[in-house]
This record gives structure tokens, sequence and C-alpha cells, in this order.
């Protein structure tokens, strides 16, 4: 991979999964954070289990990084905005 200036780049980052199925497991998500800083009653267990039958080849730790990602988003008021973006990129595209 090369950035702006042909340069190499190394990639560090090691969860390649977790970013091939990000927004969509954002989408999935989201609606047990709507409205409530807390997700609504729903363990990170469930959220787990959840992800797990969508994205069988997302890891446990993956799962675990996807919801904790998810919940910082929330918590930071960004989670609707990365939501809409992705919507408005996809019907750009699509």
């Amino acid at each position: 991979m090369a950035d702006d200036n042909g340069s190499k780049r190394i990639e560090r980052r090691a969860h390649h999964e977790v970013r091939e199925v990000f927004v969509r497991a954002c989408a999935l998500l989201a609606p047990f954070f709507n409205g409530n800083s807390e997700a609504h009653g729903v363990s990170k267990f469930a959220m787990t289990h959840i992800l797990g039958n969508h994205f069988p080849a997302l890891s446990g730790i993956q799962a675990q990084i996807v919801i904790t990602t998810v919940e910082r988003l929330h918590r930071d008021g960004r989670l609707q905005s990365l939501l809409e973006q992705n919507a408005d990129d996809e019907g750009a595209h699509g």
C-alpha cells in the first residue's frame, strides 16, 4: 500500500475481517443504543451472539472490538453520522 507521496506504507491493523463488516455491524447494533447511553438491557454476551449469527467469520474477540467501538461511537455522538454517511455513500455507488 502506498501513501499520497508514493512511499510504501505498512498496514498495522490486524483485524481485517472487522473492517470488512464494520458499518453493517454498526447498523445491526445501533437500535440497541438509540435514545439511550446504555444498550437497552442487552448484554454484551447477547450482542456478541447476534454478531456471530450475522457475521460468522468474526471471532469472539473481533465481536468485542466491534461492540466496544460502537459503544464509543454512540457515547461520542458519532454513530448516527457514520451510518448516515455510509447510507449516502451506498446511494451514490449503488
